[in-house]
């Protein structure tokens, strides 16, 4: 686990996914070229979302399911994963965490109905279905 507010190293992030890969392939992890994508491995698109809430759960990164298709190795994961996590670590938040309205509530309004927040129409993100309450 990392401790919010810290920047984890892209070096980190690929021994990170170098270990998880070498587990779901069941080979040490010397033996994956941080250079061939997933796919040549196996890896399949139910691995990679299994990956990427580990991430979650391991580094407090959210990442979109088409994240594996713009970062297809090892690699290009790990340079991605180090940005993000140096982004979070020094930027404000630009998300809200797991099912908290985006925006707050600066006109008025019921504060309890988030249908009243400006600029977020009632959406939370990973609302179970998606989109607008």
């Amino acid at each position: 686990m990392v401790v919010p507010g810290s920047a984890v190293q892209e070096r980190e992030f690929r021994g990170w996914l170098l270990e998880k890969l070498g587990q779901y392939l069941r080979r040490p992890p010397a033996d994956i070229d941080i250079s061939v994508p997933f796919a040549e491995y196996g890896i399949d698109s139910v691995a990679a979302l299994s990956i990427f809430g580990d991430i979650e759960d391991g580094f407090g990164l959210y990442l979109e399911p088409t994240v594996a298709w713009d970062h297809p190795t090892v690699q290009s994961l790990a340079r991605y994963l180090a940005s993000e996590s140096a982004r979070s670590a020094t930027g404000p938040l630009t998300q809200a965490p797991y099912g908290e309205p985006i925006g707050g509530n600066q006109a008025g309004g019921d504060p309890s109905d988030p249908r009243d927040t400006p600029g977020t129409a009632g959406w939370t993100r990973n609302t179970p279905g998606g989109g607008p309450r």
